[in-house]
Formats: structure tokens, sequence, C-alpha cells
């Protein structure tokens, strides 16, 4: 079992299993606008370079992660690996349910 490595504490969790390149449709992150105008709720697809490369970034810094994203531009399977490098370091991404059929 993972024990979870957060400034907030530590807990026993299952670990998350990987996600898929159809998962980062059903993650959302709460961003800037481009604009300067407030914030957005965006998926990690529908994300600007500069929003994802800002937002893993921190999100890595707050759970005491390194890593290092590439420069200019960051393609959906290079997200992908990641987001997924972040959960086997422990890191938990949530998602929003998948839509009832």
């Amino acid at each position: 079992m993972y024990s979870g490595r957060f400034p907030y504490g530590r807990y026993d969790r299952a670990p998350q299993p990987d996600l898929t390149l159809e998962d980062l449709r059903r993650v959302y992150v709460l961003v800037p606008r481009e604009d300067g105008r407030g914030d957005e709720n965006v998926t990690v697809v529908e994300m600007t370079d500069r929003q994802f490369r800002e937002w893993i970034v921190a999100k890595a810094a707050l759970h005491g992660v390194p890593l290092i994203p590439p420069l200019g531009r960051i393609g959906l399977e290079t997200r992908l690996r990641l987001l997924n490098y972040l959960i086997h370091h422990g890191v938990r991404i949530y998602l929003v349910p998948k839509p009832e059929a």
C-alpha cells in the first residue's frame, strides 16, 4: 500500500491506476485566463502549453516531486506521461466521472 507524501500529512491509500489519453478530457483544472480576466475551468486537453506547464510544475512542487517539463509544444502523449509520472510518485489526479450512457 502506498503511503502518501503530502505537506499536510501521510495516510495509506490504494495506488491510482495510470491515466489514458481518453482520461485527459476528464481532468479539469482551474487556471488563470489567457487574457488576464479571472480564472476558467479547462481540461488538460484544452489547456495551452503555458497553462499546462505552469500548472504541472506547481502541482509537482506542492507534493515535493522533482519535475522539469519540456520547453515548447507539449503534446497530449507528453502531458499523459507527465501526469502518470506524478501518479507514480503518489500525487492524486482527480477525474470527473464518466457520463452515463
